[in-house]
């Protein structure tokens, strides 16, 4: 049984859909792909999308098949068409009226282009030529990051630095300590927009005991702005503040 492509008027039916294809007291489905096209070159550019989709719905709804065999079938009934008015003689006593059809197919194959997701319209020459043109492109990238990886590993140690059991909060201080301090001409010594730094060189060089500091604990205890309120538990505990950071005087 042949697939059933687009919605015919009803016999009779006096107020059809306006998308609905064919005549009055006609109901001949052989003549449905003429109607189409009958139908089309009554229709403006910026109706072609509700046209086709309307369609659409009406074939997914009566065939067990998909978008891709509706597109298919619709764009070769517009290549046809195209050149059957590009064989005919200008000098015909239709070519006036051949033109204008030949016009309306173009536009209409326009859109058909701009809905193509199976790349049905491309010859396979040009579909092998854009492959080859994206697989060169993949290479370049590819070569860049293996660049910034390679840049990157120079940064990266064998290992990391271990921090002693349950001192943790006790070296966060001094991270905490080291971006108050100042130089003797009363610059500071340590300047950053956030505090991202120092909770990333936290989680990233350092372990507590053997294991990992994650970068959301880290972060806790590194708050955008030093006045909020922190989360309960990552406030440095004054018994883990063991060690104070004195300037030496002789330097001032």
């Amino acid at each position: 049984m042949s697939n059933t492509y687009f919605k015919l008027r009803h016999p009779f039916n006096f107020s059809p859909h306006r998308f609905e294809l064919g005549r009055p007291f006609i109901f001949n489905k052989s003549y449905a792909d003429n109607f189409f096209f009958l139908k089309l070159y009554e229709l403006n550019e910026d109706e072609y999308p509700a046209f086709y989709q309307y369609h659409l719905e009406y074939f997914l709804k009566e065939n067990a098949s998909e978008e891709k065999e509706f597109f298919s079938y619709i764009y070769e009934l517009t290549t046809t068409r195209i050149s059957y008015y590009k064989q005919h003689t200008p000098f015909g006593s239709r070519h006036i009226l051949n033109k204008e059809s030949l016009r309306k197919c173009n536009q209409f194959l326009k859109f058909l282009y701009s809905i193509d997701q199976w790349n049905h319209h491309k010859s396979l020459e040009i579909l092998l030529a854009e492959k080859e043109e994206h697989i060169q492109k993949l290479k370049v990238n590819i070569e860049e990051l293996e660049g910034h990886i390679k840049e990157l590993n120079q940064y990266e140690s064998a290992e990391k630095i271990s921090i002693t059991e349950g001192k943790l909060a006790t070296v966060i201080d001094l991270f905490l300590q080291l971006q108050e301090q100042s130089s003797p001409d009363e610059r500071k010594l340590f300047r950053s927009q956030t505090q991202s730094p120092w909770y990333k060189m936290l989680s990233r060089y350092f372990l507590h005991g053997e294991k990992e500091i994650p970068i959301n604990t880290a972060r806790n205890y590194f708050p955008a702005n030093k006045k909020d309120k922190l989360i309960k538990g990552s406030d440095v505990a004054d018994e883990d503040k063991i060690f104070k950071i004195i300037p030496n005087k002789k330097q001032g």
